[in-house]
């Protein structure tokens, strides 16, 4: 009898933005009742945005927490595969260590339960309290070795202060050693007071807080000194990607923008991660020709409120080549995140 052949089976397509939230994580949050103003504690949804925030929230929130909820999206997307992330700001960086580490280790606890409910849906990605380097550190073997998730959230600063400063830097050292990603991700804005009106917190302020977190980690030398470490930027990166010429220019210009580099801030954009949730296809080749195929991911923030809907479509339709399509909806994600492995892989990934 003749064998018939059959056509390979596509890679999966990853959607490497998406979020989940807890209601037993979110109670705990609530209850140690340091929200307000000061560092790291203002409300990151200002009183203008609550009442639409809380209704988008009542629409979705079976697909928050319901691993089977999401399902009937993700193939209208054409979506194989999602990387799931805490929603922000559960992991409640403004607590004290002590509360804080309690915390993450149920968010990560929690997120472990979601995706063993469908491992092959769901990629988890874990948290640490950051305002304690030590529990980080500790957090991070944790919820790696002990519970099998494949990378770590953080926001874009801790109580105001910017990811690169020296404090962290056991952190980065770990991140590298471990080989698994950081996947950063602003909550709101610090000092925006003059973004809380239209929903400027949010579509002025996120992407300068992904810039301002970006620069510090150049800047601070934080590349240099971990050349391993892998770094994911939400939203395409924020704004510095698209303008770096004015960084470029204050380098050549000034001592204080060289004090810890070896090269211009433009090229250390090739040293990031990026998704591509940036809502403009026209600027999807332009990330692209920046930082290169090989850096960029699909997302589409799923599933609140500022979300591509056709993620895919915005991928296969900004005249990119089929090569640089398939890095970017299937095999970046794959790579970077050990999908199709046992484990995240112990060393870290060079830089192109």
């Amino acid at each position: 009898m003749a064998k018939t052949s059959r056509k390979p089976a596509r890679p999966p397509r990853i959607d490497v933005h998406t979020h989940v939230a807890f209601p037993e994580i979110l109670a705990m949050a609530r209850a140690i009742k340091l929200r307000g103003n000061g560092p790291g504690k203002r409300d990151w949804v200002p009183a203008e945005s609550r009442q639409e925030h809380a209704r988008q929230t009542r629409a979705i929130d079976d697909k928050l927490t319901d691993p089977h909820a999401r399902l009937a999206d993700m193939k209208a997307m054409g979506v194989d595969m999602q990387v799931v992330s805490m929603n922000l700001p559960t992991p409640c960086y403004w607590a004290n260590a002590r509360t804080g580490a309690e915390i993450a280790r149920a968010c990560n606890a929690e997120m472990a339960r979601f995706v063993a409910a469908m491992p092959e849906r769901y990629v988890g990605i874990g948290v640490v309290p950051l305002q304690d380097i030590d529990a980080s550190v500790r957090e991070l073997d944790h919820l790696v070795h002990g519970l099998g998730l494949r990378g770590v959230q953080l926001p874009s600063n801790v109580r105001n202060r910017d990811l690169g400063e020296a404090p962290f830097r056991p952190f980065w050292a770990k991140l590298e050693a471990l080989g698994i990603p950081a996947i950063i991700h602003p909550r709101g804005f610090t000092h925006d007071d003059r973004l809380h009106k239209f929903f400027l917190w949010n579509s002025i302020g996120q992407p300068l807080e992904e810039a301002l977190a970006m620069a510090s980690l150049i800047h601070e030398g934080i590349l240099d000194a971990y050349p391993r470490v892998k770094i994911v930027i939400s939203h395409g990166g924020g704004y510095l990607p698209y303008y770096p010429g004015r960084s470029d220019k204050s380098y050549e210009s000034r001592p204080e923008p060289r004090a810890n580099i070896r090269k211009k801030p433009s090229a250390y954009m090739r040293d990031f991660f990026y998704d591509s949730v940036i809502f403009d296809r026209a600027m999807l080749p332009t990330l692209v020709k920046r930082v290169g195929a090989g850096k960029v991911m699909m997302g589409s923030d799923y599933p609140r409120g500022e979300i591509e809907k056709d993620p895919v479509g915005f991928v296969s339709k900004a005249g990119l080549s089929t090569a640089d399509q398939k890095k970017i909806l299937s095999e970046n994600a794959q790579a970077l995140f050990g999908i199709g492995a046992a484990r995240p892989a112990t060393s870290g990934m060079r830089r192109s």
